[in-house]
Parts: C-alpha cells; structure tokens; sequence
C-alpha cells in the first residue's frame, strides 16, 4: 500500500470539517427561516385529508 503523503490527509480533514460546517450553517437558516411565519397555520400532516376506514 502505498504512503499516502501528509498534505493530502490535512486537506481531505479540512475539506471534511468544511462540509460538517457548512451543514450545520445550513440546518440552522432552515430552523429558522424554514417555518411558516403563521403559527396558526396548520401542518401539513393536519391539512392533508385522511383516507376513509375500510373494514377488514
């Protein structure tokens, strides 16, 4: 197996670090702006129709 030189691993950690950040910032704005500004509308699951019970 070949030596794999130390740049090459201090560039993919940060590369990695980056991509952790970057979705952590972006899990935030979502948390945040992501959310109807009317807390009285209703959720999705509330406002979508429910299917009749059939008996079994």
């Amino acid at each position: 197996m070949a030596h794999t030189p130390k740049p090459a691993i201090r560039g993919m950690l940060i590369y990695l670090a980056a991509l952790i950040a970057l979705g952590l910032v972006v899990g935030a704005i979502y948390t945040v702006y992501g959310r109807p500004a009317d807390p009285s509308e209703r959720s999705a699951s509330e406002a979508i129709p429910k299917a009749p019970a059939t008996p079994n």
